[in-house]
């Protein structure tokens, strides 16, 4: 029964509060955002600069349904199911390049667009046309460097609702950005905590009193009023001094950009925290009610592969963003056990969790 879970939610979004604690572990209102949220809206795979020859895939499970992500003979990016049509084995596991896929049970095998090209022992067979047989290819978007999904098929086009954002983001040219590395994270709690953690900066105080409260200090936080379909705002550095980089700050940033995190996110599964010389983005890999998979991406221009000392300040990237998320973790963990608490209670949002505020009535307009 989650319609009086949603009409508590809804009665709490009303008066400023959180969600209800029930909101993080509750399975059957999990249900629900899979079939309202996952399958409806359009989901974060990996950038496009990931797969940047013909036969590059990426194999993943989203929402408990495999797929592959695979950049075709005609350069076109694809996202094809990764279920076998004969038995349901998935086909591909894991990245890498291949000229076609072979299912490892009865070596069934497809192209690069999902056509069966090969099926022994199935001459004969009644009901078997081959010519009918393929992966099925789901619909997908780019936008800003990034490939997204939409399981059923039926989302209005992503880039429309973000134009908005996209003039925000213009002078950090994030579609011509490139992937550097890439950064796993198995995470023990509900996808909401993580993002909530993710879209707001109050908790610099708390969790990264040591990393960036220093530099970045939560009560300086600039959250704009929200509106769209995404979430946007900023943490200027604590004397308005240009925020520290390892590599060249990119040339078309003004004085406040280059002096500021700035950070937006497209909910339900994707976070970009731009600094001045490069982004770092969350991606958010569901799992079930109370895990999930997380997925950090360092990004910059391609330009930096020729800095002296590249693969060090690279290092040092993942070293600073390895100890924030790992704070990030602790607090999300201990949020969780919070969560099961029969004492546990809706609070009061900050003004500097309007982000918060914007990102619930997002998720009650989809729920209910």
């Amino acid at each position: 029964m989650t319609e009086p879970l949603l009409a508590e939610a809804r009665a709490c979004i009303e008066r400023g509060a959180t969600l209800p604690p029930r909101c993080y572990t509750d399975a059957d209102l999990y249900a629900r955002e899979v079939e309202r949220i996952f399958r409806r809206e359009w989901l974060p795979l990996c950038r496009s600069d990931q797969l940047p020859e013909p036969g590059d895939y990426l194999a993943l499970d989203l929402a408990g349904e495999p797929l592959v992500v695979v950049r075709g003979r005609d350069g076109r990016i694809r996202v094809l199911s990764n279920v076998c049509r004969h038995r349901w084995m998935p086909v591909v596991s894991g990245a890498g390049r291949a000229n076609a896929f072979q299912c490892p049970y009865h070596l069934w095998s497809y192209g690069l667009d999902g056509a069966l090209l090969g099926a022994p022992g199935m001459e004969g067979a009644r009901g078997f046309e081959r010519a009918t047989v393929r992966l099925p290819e789901l619909r997908s978007e780019q936008w800003q460097g990034f490939v997204l999904v939409n399981l059923d098929g039926k989302a209005p086009p992503l880039a429309p609702r973000l134009a908005a954002l996209d003039e925000r983001l213009t002078r950090y040219g994030v579609g011509d950005l490139v992937t550097l590395a890439a950064l796993d994270y198995d995470s023990p709690w509900n996808w909401k905590v993580m993002l909530e953690n993710a879209a707001e900066s109050y908790h610099h105080m708390g969790p990264h009193a040591a990393t960036l409260e220093p530099v970045l200090p939560a009560l300086k936080t600039a959250v704009p009023p929200q509106q769209g379909d995404f979430l946007f705002w900023r943490n200027p550095t604590r004397g308005g001094e240009p925020l520290p980089t390892l590599f060249p700050p990119l040339p078309a940033l003004d004085a406040a950009e280059r002096a500021a995190l700035t950070l937006a996110a497209v909910p339900p599964f994707l976070l970009l925290a731009l600094q001045p010389d490069q982004l770092v983005a969350l991606l958010i890999l569901p799992g079930a009610v109370e895990s999930h998979r997380v997925r950090w991406l360092v990004c910059a221009p391609e330009s930096v592969r020729a800095e002296p000392d590249f693969e060090a300040k690279l290092a040092a990237s993942q070293q600073l963003l390895d100890a924030v998320h790992r704070e990030d973790m602790a607090t999300c963990a201990a949020v969780q056990r919070g969560l099961h608490s029969r004492l546990a209670a809706p609070g009061a949002l900050s003004p500097l969790e309007d982000t918060l505020a914007h990102l619930q009535r997002w998720w009650l307009e989809r729920m209910a």
